[in-house]
């Protein structure tokens, strides 16, 4: 919020210090928790330009469309050339002098123009970016001071600090709550606003009917009319003002609403009576279906929720955010009703987010308004539109407050305070701070009571009333202090040393862990898993489950919690492969969520997640690298075998879901449970989700597999004796996995088969049909001593016969 420090001055505080240093000020309201980002001397844009008297005014010699002006600018006589023909000699004029940079960035320097030098240029208001078109240069009144600075003369040498509010200060989204923390801050006075104006003849009350139906949502609703107002342009101060605070004039009505909210921090809204239907105004709920079209030419529907404004026949004005374009101000507006009210901040929030409609006043009422101002406020805009608009002021108002809004009276216990605040506060010091800050307090020793004045609605609690204190004190002023400490020693969760682990063991093998949000778009996840194949029994978690659903979410692409990680891992390859990164790997150890049947409680298990994309970079004498499949399997086993898992398998999956590519895709069992899948990215899938690129990808569940105590990572001596590999080539049929016959032969051979690895694959001729050879290499070792070449000769035959017997194979 931009605050300007000349208007602060307007409420007779004395600001002088800080005229000159604006620094000293903004480190004030920022130790007291009122932010300051920007400090703006708005007089640096007019540097160099001064008021100047035409002493002579000359043909130039070599132009006949050009003067050659002698010009006092104060300091010295300057010879300026000039282009315009709307001046003579004893004009008062602006004139830019060498150094000054006009607004556009047009610098000032001597020069010569057609063969004569110009010590500087006359300016028009479109030159100094006071109007967007103007004829000839600026004529000043005969008494303008010869070599005034321009911007004190036009009364624009004003300081603006833009401020960051935080929500619960809305006490301070004016220039009147400024002026009262500044004069809490320091103890300087600063005068009450008097709105002294006639009052005419009419009646408000006979002019229109005021009623309020909704109480709850408007507490308070005052109006007054004003007759006979001149419509036109505001002075040249109040549009500076509005301008130097981020604000479009519109004409004198509209500007001194704004102005007055700026000022006062009470949003206001003034209708044309004329087209009040009904001469009746009511404040009341809307009724769905119901249509308005808003200032800004935005029709809008409503839902039944909102409060609104309404006449005779309809609503004219959306209650604490926007009024509507049928009873808005013309250039015809003869009589204006103005109204000044309260509306509850939750409604205008709510109103505000359902219709993205964002006002100055939707701001301010969403944080709360001071109920106390809405009467000066309201006799402050009279005031001004009968100065500046020619307004008659009707002799009564409307103030309609059934429901006076009451504040706490809070019990403060000054030695609960101290304890947390970690210094001692004297309760004489605590009593003046208060009441500065604007509270009612009474009570002695550590025990007062505190009554808060209404525009301070933040202050509800003890804790609150702390704050002020710590505000004031400042956090340089707290004494330091060592917390006492009682050392305990406490074993670390085991779910977490679980994921730390396996985050380490993944990062060892060159994957990136990702941190994604828990929540997700529901559109993408359904667009990744499209259809009810592949569930619980074949994967072991079921993605065919109700999304739980976020009711105010941030936006489309997080409404929804996710039921599985490869979604979130599918879009961060997106991303990766968008920006050039054409291979990598990522792995993710969150929880996933799934509503339970019968709409109970929600279920939330951890998951890990794999994915693994694009090729090795390489020139042509290098190998191509494993198959993406093949990589990551190789990485799962790596993981299964570190913790000490005593079976596992990939068997091919019955069902495929459509994500998964049907012959590269397999479910993962561990020790008999069905702990997950891998696979390889459906390509029509890949497609879809616009993936130029072939993706890996696996899910396990670690509850599954962690059902018990977690496991220890087991570790061995290096073995002493050294070992003996076997090789052996079977016949088997296509229906027999190689993991199968891998089993079966290592528990043959015994204890001494350490490992039983697949070496070679062959499927074509000289085989018989529905048949291919596979290839095994058993490695033997006995921790004991060495082994003797006939011993683990007969121990591999009689284990490689066993296998064939039972499993009807053949030795090629």
């Amino acid at each position: 919020m931009k605050i300007s420090l000349k208007l602060l001055s307007g409420f007779g505080i004395d600001l002088s210090e800080y005229q000159g240093n604006p620094q000293k000020l903004a480190d004030l309201l920022t130790n007291a928790g009122l932010e300051v980002e920007d400090i703006r001397d708005a007089s640096r844009q007019f540097n160099h330009v001064v008021v100047g008297k035409i002493l002579e005014k000359n043909k130039h010699p070599n132009a006949d469309s050009l003067t050659l002006c002698l010009v006092d600018t104060g300091d010295k006589k300057r010879r300026i050339v000039c282009g315009a023909k709307n001046h003579n000699a004893g004009d008062m004029v602006v004139a830019a002098l060498p150094g000054a940079v006009l607004p556009g960035n047009f610098a000032i320097k001597v020069s010569k123009i057609r063969g004569e030098e110009s010590e500087g240029m006359l300016c028009s208001e479109k030159e100094l970016g006071l109007k967007s078109e103007s004829e000839g240069i600026l004529i000043l009144p005969a008494n303008a001071p010869v070599g005034e600075p321009i911007a004190k003369y036009l009364k624009m040498d004003d300081i603006i600090f833009d401020i960051k509010v935080t929500p619960n200060r809305a006490d301070c989204l004016s220039h009147f709550g400024v002026v009262r923390e500044i004069s809490a801050l320091t103890g300087k006075p600063y005068q009450p606003l008097i709105t002294p104006f006639e009052e005419g003849r009419d009646s408000t009350k006979k002019l229109v009917k005021v009623s309020i139906e909704d109480t709850e949502r408007c507490p308070r609703y005052a109006g007054r009319a004003v007759k006979n107002v001149k419509v036109g342009p505001s002075p040249q101060w109040l549009v500076q003002a509005l301008e130097s605070l981020g604000l479009r004039s519109i004409n004198n009505i509209v500007d001194v609403t704004n102005y007055v909210m700026m000022t006062l921090g009470q949003p206001l809204h003034a209708f044309d009576l004329a087209k009040i239907r009904g001469a009746q105004i009511t404040v009341r709920g809307a009724v769905k279906g119901e249509k308005f079209k808003t200032l800004d030419d935005k029709e809008l529907s409503f839902q039944g929720t909102e409060l609104v404004i309404a006449d005779g026949e309809g609503p004219v004005a959306l209650a604490g955010v926007m009024g509507g374009l049928d009873s808005g101000i013309t250039e015809a507006t003869k009589d204006v009703f103005i109204e000044s009210a309260i509306f509850n901040a939750a409604s205008v929030r709510r109103t505000s987010k359902l219709h993205g409609l964002e006002s100055d006043s939707s701001y301010r009422f969403s944080r709360g308004v001071d109920p106390e101002g809405v009467i000066l406020a309201l006799n402050r805009c009279c005031q001004l539109l009968a100065d500046f608009a020619s307004g008659s002021v009707c002799s009564d108002f409307y103030d309609i407050y059934p429901r006076p809004v009451s504040r706490p009276r809070i019990e403060l216990d000054l030695k609960f305070i101290s304890a947390r605040l970690g210094f001692v506060v004297d309760s004489a010091e605590a009593k003046k701070i208060l009441e500065r800050v604007g509270c009612a307090v009474s009570g002695s020793g550590d025990k007062l009571l505190v009554n808060p004045p209404p525009f301070r609605s933040d202050l509800k609690l003890a804790e609150d009333l702390g704050e002020e204190l710590l505000r004031f004190k400042g956090f340089a002023g707290i004494p330091e202090t060592l917390p006492s400490v009682t050392a305990f020693f406490q074993s670390d969760d085991k779910d977490f040393r679980l994921e730390q682990r396996l985050s380490e063991l993944f990062a060892s093998l060159g994957y990136s862990q990702a941190v994604n949000l828990s929540l997700f778009s529901s559109e993408f996840q359904k667009k990744v898993l499209q259809d009810k194949r592949g569930g619980a029994r074949e994967i072991g978690f079921d993605l065919d489950v109700k999304n739980i659903e976020i009711t105010n979410p941030l936006n489309n692409e997080l409404d929804i919690l996710r039921v599985a990680l490869f979604p979130s891992l599918l879009k961060n390859v997106a991303h990766n492969f968008r920006h050039g990164l054409t291979r990598g790997k990522l792995f993710e150890i969150a929880p996933v969520f799934a509503m339970k049947a019968g709409g109970e409680p929600f279920s939330e298990e951890t998951h890990l997640s794999c994915v693994v994309w694009g090729e090795e970079p390489g020139d042509w004498l290098k190998l191509k690298s494993a198959p993406l499949f093949y990589e990551l399997k190789g990485a799962l086993e790596n993981f299964l075998r570190t913790w000490n898992f005593k079976s596992f398998k990939f068997q091919p999956l019955k069902e495929t879901p459509s994500y998964l590519h049907p012959g590269q895709s397999a479910q993962v069992l561990v020790e008999g449970k069905t702990a997950g899948f891998i696979g390889i990215l459906h390509p029509a899938r890949a497609a879809e989700l616009d993936l130029k690129t072939e993706i890996a990808f696996c899910e396990l569940n670690l509850k599954t597999l962690f059902a018990s105590q977690p496991r220890a990572i087991k570790s061995k001596d290096v073995p002493k004796f050294p070992s003996v590999e076997r090789d052996v080539a079977l016949l088997v049929g296509n229906d027999l996995l190689a993991s199968d016959v891998q089993g079966e032969l290592l528990k043959a051979a015994g204890p001494l088969a350490k490992e039983c690895v697949l070496f070679d694959l062959y499927s074509g001729e000289n085989l018989p049909p529905n048949t291919r050879s596979i290839a095994l290499r058993v490695t033997y070792q006995d921790p004991t001593k060495t082994l003797l070449d006939g011993d683990v000769n007969a121990l591999h035959q009689k284990a490689v016969q066993a296998v064939c017997s039972k499993l009807h194979l053949s030795v090629r």
